[in-house]
């Protein structure tokens, strides 16, 4: 019964955080659709991520309601105390981030200290002029949409943080947290749709410069499922 739901607690907690991770890589699609200067795109890419905000949303809510029960019942029962800090057993195998593999109150340090810089945002630069040079308004498009990407690459991480410190220290409320990192991309996304309007046709220029990984991805791996159906269908054309 106690290997049972020890392996119970290692199965919600892994599940967890992939759901922490996979709202985190979609918020990076969201970053990386940007740095193609694609707004299309980025639209879709917003679309998925409230779809799996959503999804997230509804799992994470009744796995933490069971893996708190577990570790109560541990606590609690016959083998009291031998579930405290269990989530720190099993390492996170998914984003290669130090904080994962710190303890509930080192990670609570670190973000602390990170909402605490959080005030010290980098003044933006200042829109040229309307005669300004193409080279002008390139270069001040190019660092506001660097300062976009820093923006949506420290809240992906800052949703793995808040995943981690749900599961360690069980200190903050996943579903809460999910909707905020949706909500602060969509503001960046907007922020990033008002310098493509500045100058439309120069944003389209720059279309292409940096292809998301993330599609060339889901191009290869729909390539190797189109082979896999492939053979199958030979195969059962032969039988």
């Amino acid at each position: 019964m106690h290997y049972d739901a020890a392996l119970r607690v290692r199965e919600l907690t892994q599940n967890i955080y992939d759901i922490g991770d996979e709202i985190a890589g979609y918020i990076d699609n969201v970053s990386q659709a940007i740095g193609d200067w694609d707004p299309e795109l980025v639209q879709d890419c917003l679309m998925e991520l409230d779809e799996i905000v959503e999804q997230g949303r509804s799992e994470v809510r009744p796995e933490l309601s069971e893996l708190n029960g577990l570790r109560q019942a541990f606590v609690s029962g016959v083998r009291s105390g031998q579930m405290s800090g269990i989530t720190s057993t099993y390492p996170h195998p998914g984003r290669t981030l130090s904080f994962l593999h710190k303890t509930g109150a080192d990670v609570a340090e670190l973000a602390s200290e990170k909402n605490s810089n959080a005030t010290t945002t980098e003044t933006a630069p200042e829109e040229p002029g309307a005669m300004a040079s193409t080279a002008a308004w390139r270069l001040w498009m190019r660092s506001n949409v660097e300062r976009h990407i820093a923006e949506l690459t420290e809240l992906a991480e800052w949703v793995v943080e808040q995943t981690s410190l749900a599961l360690e220290a069980q200190s903050v409320l996943l579903p809460q947290t999910y909707s905020k990192a949706r909500q602060h991309t969509v503001e960046i996304a907007g922020r990033f749709g008002a310098i493509i309007d500045r100058q439309p046709a120069l944003a389209h220029s720059m279309r292409g410069e940096a292809p998301p990984e993330f599609l060339q991805e889901r191009a290869r791996v729909d390539a190797v499922v189109a082979r896999i159906l492939q053979r199958r269908q030979a195969r059962d054309a032969v039988v």
